[in-house]
């Protein structure tokens, strides 16, 4: 039967009016929360009239179909990123940076108003808003040919945009750039001109170093358009409150080489120091402007391997004084970090150990340093690694250079004129922070020989920075349990091992805290072999009543005697709160102003924001949706938030303090207005040992369920989470959910637990029935379901299809295949051992191999390969920072010896997660192409049917 071409064009013309109409409904229900029942009798009207039609469509039109999502369009599509806001918020700024190509800057005025930069990222909005400034790159494939060192030296430009304007001013080869306080001054330094050493000329010995110079500098009044150059800067600062800038100069000569302070407001000049071939190699100054510290040291080569600094401080227009240090054997140096506290009365000084000389490998120069022996030893390449050692050998290697420079903090009273050491050797870090009296410092050094099977722990102490008296409050707290200091210098609260705790600074008592949810703090999803983690701490009340501590779902308020009330009553509904900090620079809160506290559903996984008054709690926003705090305007009511489902691109919304309305800041989610999109929904299940699970299920644009279809599992460990978010428009190392779902996929995202000794059994205990639901809701062909994992989940990718035949294809990427000879390895980005991997992180063994060689044995899909039937795709880096790719290796010999269909993608030179995108391009086009092969009958590519023999490449002449 053929329909007429009218006809045709009449029923379209219905649908799309019907179409409009369901549209606006399901706008409503989410919106305005109507009652449900009321606009599903509506639908169902509408319906009545819809079916009739639809067989007819049906005949005049295909089945609608999304159109294939091609490489091109992933390459092109553009993700927000860097978003900031001006502190009168009135402009925003934000990166739309494609996954590859070159970003755009935009910034847009709340009130009006759009500029482009292109290349610009690394946005910077004036106070007022009046200008943005953006960095500019150089073009990625100039950095793509350099390469990634010499990309790094390339020049880097800055972009002024007049806001009012759109105007846009290039300065290039730009190093720093920065805005005064009020923004009405920008003031930039410019990379130095590189020495010729081809001159021929001999090298003047007594001359400075030509790293040690300065370059030139530029002062801006944007107000007036006037321009102050000046030469041979190397470093400067402005303070964060004031329109006061302090600048130091090294020149050629080496005279006038010094420190000077300017208020820029009148132009006045104080010079703080100055001093012949000497020069300033930190500088500090305090947010007021009122204060200023630096350290100098003599510039010419020298043979110190530890070059001794000066610490000097100025207190108003006037010039510095040299700073006293106690003789303790601690040395200000180049690595030393200055830090004014926020109300300008204490600055904090880093200094380093005395360090020996590092050793000097001699050149062979003549015959007869053939058999000198100093020149020999000097030359033997040997590390010892001594049973006792604190690190063993590689991770002491890895921290070889932070090690050397760290900074042992200590604090200068400005008031007193007095110092007190506050870290050392034992106790070698301190949280600096804004308190008057006190802060907490911490030490793993007790804990790092067992870094190597029990994780990260350390001791956490209260220190006075009146005396430098500390004392301890917590042993062996685990790296997630930080302990929580009052901005008041009245208490400290921690949770280590199960058990909440207070203490009362002036009485120095300890209480432990009773009552609270029968649940208790800990990590209620906590599967590891390990002591379970809290959920931490919000921020502290002003009025000195307390602090606030979360549970899975409620917000407590802890007070100074102990005692616990519960401000809110999420648990029985699933609800999790908690206070959203808008001010990154206090951690007090007014208990008398309502807080804004933001609401997820750990079943359903709506979220909200709240405003929290007392114990009341009332809605300002809440959906099906994921709704994220962005940024707050320091000087305005202005909020940013995002919003986003998998079908609703998180742009920014901008709103106030009361969260009544979002309103629209950023366009980018106009990009899909020219693509076909799906929908994610939720799904629940039991695994096989009685758990309860949900998932995420994705389906193409218009998927009625009507037929099942080819469907790609992905999943690590908690994946229900990401129901309302927006895919990653990219191509990396997982497939691209919109790719796969716009051709016809399902791609199914289920949530695993996990049971310390058997991760594998668990992980296929929770799998399963995940799958077999998606299967019975008639979404997923069982004889077409593909499996994709990297990582922990390339694992257990690659031991569930020694379990089950379930799976027609598997793509395992990174897997670890053998726990028995993984356990003693070494990750090479961190140089640790993988043993606390297993014995109490991911792995979730709990043992030691010698304890239960039973368990890794049971856990390792390398010894139940003659298990497998499944086809098997390996990726691998074979410079994988993280998990040894011998590991590939072997779980490959292990398939080809037993002939099993496998393929092993080795990637020259890649990490853990490939960084290279034609590397990444290539993985994903062959990822696509054998689940398409298995999934959706296509023919096999070659790459899989016959191999690829090795061809050498050569770079392009």
């Amino acid at each position: 039967m053929i329909l007429p071409l009218y006809f045709v064009t009449l029923i379209g013309g219905f649908v799309s009016i019907v179409g409009r109409h369901l549209t606006f409904f399901n706008a409503v229900v989410t919106d305005r929360e109507r009652s449900k029942a009321r606009i599903i009798t509506i639908k169902e009207s509408l319906l009545r009239i819809w079916h009739p039609l639809a067989a007819l469509v049906g005949l005049a039109c295909a089945s609608a179909t999304a159109a294939p999502l091609s490489l091109q369009q992933i390459m092109n599509f553009e993700t927000l990123k860097d978003p900031v806001i001006a502190d009168n918020g009135q402009w925003v700024a934000y990166v739309a940076q494609p996954d590859r190509g070159e970003p755009r800057g935009l910034v847009r005025g709340l009130d009006g108003g759009l500029w482009q930069v292109e290349r610009g990222v690394e946005p910077q909005l004036s106070a007022n808003g009046a200008y943005a400034l953006f960095e500019r790159k150089a073009p990625l494939w100039k950095q793509e040919n350099a390469g990634k060192k010499k990309a790094a030296k390339m020049d880097v430009d800055r972009i002024l945009v007049n806001t009012a304007t759109g105007e846009q001013r290039v300065f290039e080869a730009v190093t720093k750039a920065d805005f005064s306080a009020d923004g009405r001054f920008l003031m930039l330094s410019f990379k130095a001109e590189e020495v010729d050493k081809e001159k021929g000329e001999e090298a003047d010995e007594a001359a400075i170093d030509a790293d040690k110079l300065g370059s030139r500098a530029l002062l801006l009044d944007l107000n007036s358009g006037t321009e102050l150059a000046l030469e041979s800067v190397t470093q400067f600062a402005l303070a964060r409150d004031a329109n006061v800038l302090v600048y130091a100069t090294s020149h050629q000569d080496g005279v006038a080489n010094g420190v000077t302070l300017r208020y820029l407001d009148t132009g006045q000049d104080t010079v703080l120091w100055q001093r012949q071939d000497w020069g300033a190699a930190t500088l500090a100054i305090s947010e007021s402007g009122g204060a200023v510290a630096f350290t100098t040291a003599y510039l010419k080569p020298g043979e110190a391997h530890q070059l001794i600094h000066e610490l000097w401080l100025s207190q108003g227009p006037r010039p510095a004084d040299a700073l006293p240090l106690p003789e303790d054997g601690m040395l200000v140096t180049e690595h030393s970090k200055l830090h004014f506290s926020r109300d300008g009365q204490r600055l904090f000084v880093g200094r380093q150990l005395p360090l020996p000389k590092e050793g000097v490998i001699r050149d062979l120069k003549t015959d007869g340093d053939l058999q000198d022996m100093e020149v020999l030893l000097s030359r033997v390449e040997l590390n010892v690694w001594h049973g006792d050692d604190p690190r063993i050998k590689t991770n002491e290697i890895n921290q070889y250079s932070k090690a050397r420079k760290h900074n042992y903090v200590g604090v200068w009273h400005l008031e007193d004129k007095r110092f007190v050491q506050l870290a050392d050797a034992r106790v070698p870090d301190v949280e600096v922070g804004d308190n008057a009296r006190y802060l907490l410092a911490s030490s793993d050094k007790p804990y790092l020989k067992m870094i190597s099977w029990a994780g990260f722990y350390k001791d956490w102490y209260l220190v006075d920075m009146d005396s430098g008296e500390r004392r301890l409050l917590v042993t062996q707290s685990g790296s997630n349990d930080q302990p929580s200091l009052s901005p008041l210098d009245d208490a400290v609260a921690w949770y280590v091992r199960g058990q909440l705790h207070q203490y009362d600074i002036a009485s120095g008592s300890t209480t432990q805290v009773a009552g609270g949810p029968k649940a208790g703090f800990a990590n209620e999803d906590h599967d590891y072999p390990s002591p379970a983690p809290g959920y931490g701490f919000g921020p502290w009340l002003s009025d000195g009543s307390g602090v606030l501590v979360y549970d899975k779902f409620d917000i407590w308020r802890l007070d100074g005697s102990g005692k616990l009330n519960a401000l809110t009553q999420g648990r029985a509904d699933n609800w999790q709160y908690r206070v959203i900090d808008t001010d990154e620079r206090s951690d007090l809160v007014d208990a008398a102003t309502p807080l804004l506290v933001h609401g997820y559903n750990d079943f359903d996984k709506r979220e909200g924001v709240y405003h929290l008054t007392g114990a009341s709690l009332k809605p300002a926003q809440q959906g099906e949706y994921k709704l994220s705090f962005v940024a707050k305007a320091e000087d305005a009511d202005t909020l940013l938030f995002k919003k986003q489902r998998y079908d609703l691109y998180p742009d920014l919304l901008v709103t106030g303090s009361q969260v009544k309305s979002l309103k629209p800041v950023s366009r980018l989610g106009d990009q899909l207005k020219e693509l076909e999109w799906g929908q994610a929904q939720l799904v629940h299940w039991r695994s096989n040992d009685g758990k309860p699970l949900s998932g995420v299920v994705i389906t193409p644009p218009g998927y009625k369920g009507d037929n099942p279809l080819p469907t790609l599992v992905y999943f690590y460990r908690f994946m229900s989470q990401r129901l309302h978010n927006f895919p990653q428009m990219a191509l990396n190392h997982r497939p691209n959910f919109a790719q796969y779902v716009n051709d016809g996929y399902a791609v199914f995202l289920p949530d695993i637990r996990f049971e310390v000794g058997h991760p594998g059994q668990s992980s296929l205990a929770s799998m399963l029935p995940g799958v077999q639901q998606v299967i019975d809701m008639g979404i997923a062909k069982q004889d077409a379901i593909g499996i994709q994992g990297h990582s922990w989940a390339g694992y257990q990718d690659a031991y569930l299809i020694t379990q089950t035949d379930l799976f027609a294809a598997a793509v395992s990427g990174a897997p670890v295949s053998n726990m028995t000879s993984a356990y003693g390895g070494i990750r090479l980005g961190t140089g640790l051992t993988r043993q606390f991997q297993y014995e109490s992180g991911q792995s979730r063994i709990g043992k030691t191999l010698m304890e239960a060689p039973h368990l890794y044995i049971e856990n390792s899909p390398i010894f139940h390969v003659d298990r497998i039937d499944t086809p098997l795709v390996i990726m691998f880096g074979d410079e994988d920072d993280a998990v040894p790719y011998p590991q590939g290796i072997e779980l490959y010999m292990a398939m080809r010896r037993a002939a099993k269909p496998v393929v092993m993608l080795q990637y020259e030179g890649e990490p853990h997660h490939l960084k290279k995108y034609p590397n990444k391009l290539d993985y994903s086009i062959k990822m696509k192409q054998f689940f398409d092969h298995y999934l959706k009958g296509a023919e096999a590519p070659k790459w899989w049917s016959e191999g690829v023999p090795y061809l050498k490449s050569k770079a392009e002449e």
